[in-house]
């Protein structure tokens, strides 16, 4: 069950959410806003710290929400990027789901699918964040039992390993 704006508001007074902004509240949704930490993996230098970053046609890029987040065991959260933005060609590209359980700053993936450079502020309100009940908490949330590897993070993060996902670099020859 989505959980509507006065438990969104309740959850943020009690600091589920930080900083927690009132006017943020929608009536199934909470806007986030961009931080000021970035990963590009096509720029030099890949990672930086600034006020605003211009993301060119084609780009993705690493961002994180300025807020951090403090998920309860039986509420999961679904982000999904302001409707504003998708209509310029804005894309959340990838992961969107948080756990119970998880705490930190929320990463965004963040993809220029239009034909003009935008510019990305801090402090713009880039995402929605839809809370939703479960039946009953699990056994292990996000962060207990030594799950979680992003538990506590600040910042763009990147993956903590890309062994399930390995690169291949240069060609892959042919088995013979």
């Amino acid at each position: 069950m989505i959980k509507p704006d006065h438990w969104i508001r309740e959850f943020g007074e009690k600091g589920g959410i930080y900083p927690f902004i009132p006017e943020h509240v929608n009536p199934a949704s909470y806007d986030v806003t961009v931080g000021s930490h970035w990963v590009c993996p096509t720029r030099d230098p890949e990672e930086l710290v600034s006020d605003s970053i211009v993301l060119f046609p084609g780009e993705v890029i690493l961002a994180t929400t300025q807020e951090y987040l403090k998920m309860p065991r039986d509420v999961v959260c679904d982000l999904k990027l302001k409707s504003s933005l998708g209509r310029l060609w804005l894309n959340h590209s990838l992961s969107g789901w948080i756990d119970c359980g998880f705490e930190g700053q929320v990463t965004l993936e963040l993809q220029n699918l239009g034909p003009y450079p935008r510019e990305l502020v801090k402090g713009m309100r880039v995402a929605q964040l839809v809370f939703l009940g479960m039946s009953a908490p699990p056994e292990l949330a996000y962060g207990e039992g030594g799950r979680g590897h992003y538990q506590g993070q600040s910042g763009a993060t990147k993956a903590w390993s890309d062994d399930f996902f390995p690169r291949v670099l240069g060609p892959k020859k042919a088995p013979k």
